[in-house]
């Protein structure tokens, strides 16, 4: 670009800008603060006259260019329509455009800088939309992005979030995640609503996984007779990937519901999952023998341990929903698979999924042994996590299928074998539907990713039907848009001790949580029609009419989850004692969840949309809420009195550190280190159970190296009969030396083996096992805390 300058009458005086040649567009105009070569602070003019003159321009593509106040103009007028779509405010008028952009030009001259760079100039236009007080102008115009220092950070492993998330590795695709969403998280609470940005901000609640918020839905479970039916389609769309028709053979079915999986990761931020696992597998495994099907839950296990290719280079977060036989309402339904539906309409012969309970009995059994095994380590499988459905139909055995089929394995034996896992690394998971609440044999229901429920009835689905018949493509896909999580013990500390305040303040927050969702909705939907969820959205080439096929995931039936965090320190410092002390506390608890889930369903009908309450996770958030509480001043000294954790620690590092070891007790559970006994523990959990019916899950955690297998079966079975706990896990730390690979039981600093120290610890961290280094101060310190149960605990 030339340099030809012009003087033009200005009322600031005569000033010097750029020629017109050419604009460049706001979105190139920066980069990072560069000095440049340095600029002549004087220019003669062709009479001799000296002007002074401004600095060239860095910009983000890579070019030097001179200083045009009009590149400001025409960026104001672009970017502030954004405030339009994002915040319902008209963009900015050509003539305050003008304005600021000669004022941004004095304020550079007054500087007689050296250098001159994008962000620079963007830092005074911002400097002076505030000014003027217009906020939401300057939230659309500011940058977002990372200092040079924090960045050198993450590729080190360290600063931004660095344990925020414990099924992450160290890799270089680690840190490009956690650039992009340390980028993308503050792109969003800019764009946000303030109020609502400021509630995150402020710890009042938590919107998960913020770095998606504004590109995709959060988990969903997938019903694999979809792919078995139309194929796999990797991208979505056809046009980058290659597209495979239905599976023929059973080893392209096990590697299709693996990449299945593996593809949805590019438009959920949550865990995917398979409902009814087995149970539609089961044809390809006809004619079969065992050790064939065991090869392949081989095969299907490893994939998805050695896929490195969820967000961020990660193992996918899998589940798969498990039962010993064919659940009896599928009995009779026709199988979907190899591209058809064998319903007997084409000519060809009928086929019921309860022609194949040998089938789904072997491959039960196969996929426990090869969880058994662990891998070639002796290390347990992490994923995908084998939901174990414990339902009516498989209570009772079928006396007249066993009598004719001696060499398969009953109902009774599959179950021992899940113990026996569960006894050698803690493993399984229980998904009890014997509770009435859950309405077994009525209606669809699984747990997936931490422990969120889905579900679907004929009385909620008016396709119910046609679903179960895959009729016209019709399928079951469950999952959820977004997680919302409130901080519970902050409405304590805001009720001071009256019940009515303390009920309003959490349907407050639950006010607040429908803003986000309702910004989720409005911004999801032009990501939706400008095919950005590919895969979700998805329709195949019908194998049989050669025309588009159904939709993958109905969109309008994911729900919208409000997550609670810390309901028994809200209790403890309402009422003066914790949920598990005093029955006072206990029923302040209950009340306070059914205030909580009867103003959900008012909620559901007031905007439309499906709202569950469920126990959060929270992973990290349980710690983030109770640091947040501890750095505002008035909630200091009321945190300090509830919090759960090495609280001495946590005061004399927070001023370093926000990573600190305290937490809120996640969901209504009662605290992992209080002295209860297992009994006690589960009289107060289970009551919740049917109140959160966006998922809850007990943990009980064992402190036995060897614990019987066959006296946890009975334990659990009495659980499942008798109790309403719907989601159960046993949970078993184990150590692995990472130099001559030696497994063993418990926490341990040093190899029984070697003698080396360098092991590494696991543990299941929230709802899933992982290596305990990747977990955050709080995390590591309820680890601590757990009060862990041995098997005379369970008689």
């Amino acid at each position: 670009m030339t340099s030809n300058t012009k003087l033009i009458d200005d009322p600031e005086g005569e000033i010097e800008v750029g020629t017109k040649e050419k604009t460049q567009d706001a979105g190139n105009m920066e980069d990072g603060m560069m000095p440049l070569t340095e600029p002549q602070s004087m220019q003669q003019t062709l009479d001799g006259q000296f002007i002074s003159t401004m600095p060239k321009v860095r910009t983000t593509d890579g070019h030097m260019v001179n200083w045009d106040r009009n590149i400001v103009v025409n960026q104001l007028l672009k970017e502030t329509t954004l405030s339009e779509w994002y915040h319902g405010i008209d963009s900015i008028t050509k003539e305050e455009a003008h304005e600021i952009a000669r004022e941004t030009e004095k304020r550079v001259r007054s500087m007689n800088i050296k250098f001159l760079s994008g962000p620079l100039i963007r830092e005074l236009v911002n400097m002076i939309l505030l000014e003027r007080g217009h906020l939401e102008w300057r939230n659309i115009s500011t940058r977002v992005g990372s200092p040079v220092f924090d960045a050198c950070e993450i590729d080190q492993g360290s600063g931004f979030e660095a344990n925020e998330n414990a099924n992450l590795q160290e890799n270089a695709e680690t840190s490009h995640k956690k650039k992009a969403d340390k980028i993308s998280k503050e792109q969003y609470l800019l764009l946000l609503p303030p109020k609502v940005a400021d509630l995150h901000l402020n710890g009042d609640l938590h919107i998960h996984d913020l770095e998606y918020f504004g590109t995709r839905a959060f988990c969903q479970d997938w019903d694999l007779r979809y792919f078995f039916y139309y194929g796999l389609m990797p991208d979505g769309s056809g046009a980058k990937a290659s597209v495979a028709g239905p599976s023929m053979k059973a080893e392209v079915a096990m590697l299709h519901a693996v990449k299945a999986l593996g593809s949805a990761q590019t438009n959920f931020a949550g865990g995917q999952g398979f409902y009814n696992f087995l149970t539609f597998c089961a044809p390809y495994f006809e004619g079969k023998s065992y050790k064939e099907i065991e090869q392949l839950m081989q095969m299907f296990v490893y994939e998805m341990t050695q896929m490195m290719v969820a967000r961020g280079g990660q193992l996918v977060f899998s589940s798969v929903q498990l039962s010993p036989g064919v659940p009896k309402m599928w009995k009779d339904k026709p199988v979907v698979y190899r591209g058809r539906v064998w319903d007997g309409t084409d000519g060809t012969d009928r086929r019921v999924y309860g022609d194949y309970e040998r089938e789904v009995r072997l491959g039960f059994q196969a996929l426990m042994n090869v969880m058994l095994e662990g891998d070639y380590w002796g290390k347990p499988f992490n994923f995908p996590k084998p939901e174990i459905s414990i339902e009516p139909d498989f209570m009772v055995e079928d006396e007249m299928f066993n009598r004719a089929h001696p060499d398969l394995p009953t109902y009774d034996e599959l179950y021992d074998l899940t113990f026996e896992l569960t006894a050698k690394y803690g493993t399984p998971y229980f998904d009890n539907q014997l509770p009435e609440y859950r309405g077994a044999g009525e209606g669809i229901s699984c747990y997936q990713c931490c422990a969120y429920q889905f579900s679907a009835t004929p009385e909620e689905d008016a396709e119910f039907e046609d679903k179960m018949y895959f009729k016209d493509g019709k399928h079951f896909s469950m999952g959820s848009w977004q997680v919302v999580s409130l901080n519970c013990p902050r409405a304590g500390y805001e009720a001071d001790g009256d019940d009515q305040k303390l009920f309003a303040h959490l349907k407050h927050l639950m006010d607040e949580a429908m803003d986000v969702f309702s910004t989720k909705v409005k911004w999801m939907t032009p990501i939706i029609e400008n095919g950005r969820m590919p895969f979700a959205t998805q329709q195949p080439k019908d194998p049989v009419t050669g025309k588009k096929g159904a939709i993958a995931v109905d969109i309008d039936s994911l729900v919208f989850t409000i997550g609670v965090v810390g309901l028994n320190e809200m209790v403890q410092y309402h009422t003066g004692s914790q949920m598990h002390e005093s029955k006072a506390a206990f029923k302040v608890g209950i009340r306070a969840m059914t205030e909580m889930e009867m103003y959900g369903r008012e909620l559901s009908q007031k905007y439309g949309m499906e709202i569950a309450l469920a126990r959060t996770p929270a992973e990290t958030t349980g710690q983030r809420f109770a640091v947040s509480d501890m750095l505002h001043e008035e909630y200091r000294e009321k945190v300090l009195s509830v919090v759960k954790g090495d609280v001495k620690a946590a005061v004399e590092g927070i001023k370093n550190t926000h990573d600190l070891p305290v937490y809120y007790t996640n969901g209504t559970h009662v605290p992992p280190g209080a002295d209860v006994s297992l009994i006690d523990r589960i009289n107060i959990e289970h009551v919740f159970f049917p109140i959160v019916d966006g998922g809850d899950i007990m943990h009980i955690w064992m402190g036995e190296g060897s614990p019987d297998a066959k006296g946890l079966k009975e334990f659990a079975m009495n659980i499942a009969r008798n109790t309403q706990v719907g989601y159960f896990a046993f949970t078993k730390d184990m150590t692995v030396c990472m130099d001559d690979f030696h497994m063993m039981s418990g926490l341990k600093d040093a190899c029984e083996n070697c003698g080396s120290d360098h092991v590494e610890q696991l543990s299941r961290v929230t709802g899933y096992i992982q290596a305990v280094g990747g977990w955050n101060a709080a995390k590591k310190q309820e680890l601590e805390d757990r009060k862990r149960y041995a098997s005379a605990d369970m008689i």
